[in-house]
């Protein structure tokens, strides 16, 4: 069986999610040592200028393009994807740990029988198979994972886990046609558009945390304004989010966000298990909290102990001067 991985393309109103590219890249650079192909997949509606994007990342561009596949949905998504599998039969399927792979990947996976990881942060290929590296217990355990059967597994990736590089491909663009096939007792009425123009929180290089060391949700208005100085995210930690000081799509955490930032910044934040499951693949890991003994410190590179209320300001004031002078 050869080694061709599939990278299902997250793209929206046009434009390709970074960590689509981050997945080719990864993609690639494991195709190289496998003598595989390298496909991307892309599904939508009017998304040849995307696809033309992706030529430079992958040896083959699968293209879907149709009316009906214009937003988003689980079920006609899903059959789209599982035709373009049964006629191309890849090695492995790789995405990202975002809504709309969490939604996706598990129904692929029931449908082929096959192996699924979640949440993955690395991938190397060991001459023989394709080894994923999965994070346990908030980072306490790493693991290795084989698929050991013939049989394609499924495999979403969190963001920032690889960087983007291009390979000055010219892969071949595929325009494929297949029936676009939806749930009869599902049919969209509207979608509302979040008016924010913010970097997803997932893809965020810099994310600065609040916990219910905050107080309170007027007190988050001083990590937007660190945020905003290092063009990052706020998140927020579970307890915060049930307090209803934010909103839901800020929550990092198991049962919120898995991200990787390049500097990720705790405030107030206990580290409960929960929480630090996603996001203890940062690259750097700030804690500041009064209590010497919160779990957090164990994962922090760095720590502060002190009151946040006294340390922000003075974040907030060197960030400034930091940024200004480059």
């Amino acid at each position: 069986m050869s080694k061709d991985i599939f990278v299902f393309i997250e793209c929206k109103e046009g434009s390709i999610r970074k960590v689509s590219f981050e997945l080719l890249s990864k993609a690639k650079e494991i195709s190289e040592k496998s003598l595989s192909t390298v496909y991307a997949v892309i599904i939508g509606n009017d998304i040849v200028a995307a696809a033309n994007q992706l030529k430079e990342f992958a040896d083959k561009v699968i293209v879907v393009n149709n009316e009906k596949l214009k937003n988003y949905r689980w079920d006609t998504f899903t059959h789209v994807m599982e035709q373009l599998i049964k006629k191309y039969k890849p090695y492995a399927v790789f995405g990202a740990s975002t809504i709309t792979g969490k939604d996706i990947f598990p129904r692929l996976a029931a449908k082929f029988n096959g192996a699924i990881v979640s949440d993955a942060v690395g991938a190397v290929f060991d001459g023989e198979s394709i080894k994923i590296k999965k994070p346990l217990f908030g980072g306490k355990i790493i693991s290795w994972i084989v698929c050991k059967d013939d049989s394609t597994f499924f495999v979403t990736f969190r963001p920032n886990s690889f960087f983007v590089e291009k390979r000055s491909l010219n892969g071949e663009l595929i325009d494929e046609t297949v029936d676009v096939v939806g749930d009869p007792r599902i049919s969209l009425i509207s979608t509302d558009k979040a008016g924010s123009k913010k970097v997803d929180l997932q893809e965020a290089d810099f994310i600065i945390c609040g916990g219910r060391g905050m107080k309170g949700p007027e007190n988050f208005q001083m990590l937007e304004e660190i945020a905003e100085v290092m063009e990052g995210r706020v998140g927020a930690s579970r307890a915060v989010v049930d307090s209803k000081w934010r909103d839901y799509n800020d929550q990092i955490g198991k049962s919120g966000k898995t991200v990787s930032p390049k500097l990720y910044i705790g405030c107030g934040v206990s580290g409960a298990l929960h929480h630090t499951m996603g996001m203890d693949t940062s690259k750097v890991i700030v804690a500041i909290n009064k209590d010497p003994n919160a779990l957090i410190f164990q994962y922090a590179d760095y720590g502060i102990v002190d009151d946040i209320f006294s340390i922000l300001p003075v974040l907030k004031e060197e960030l400034i001067k930091i940024k200004q002078e480059v």
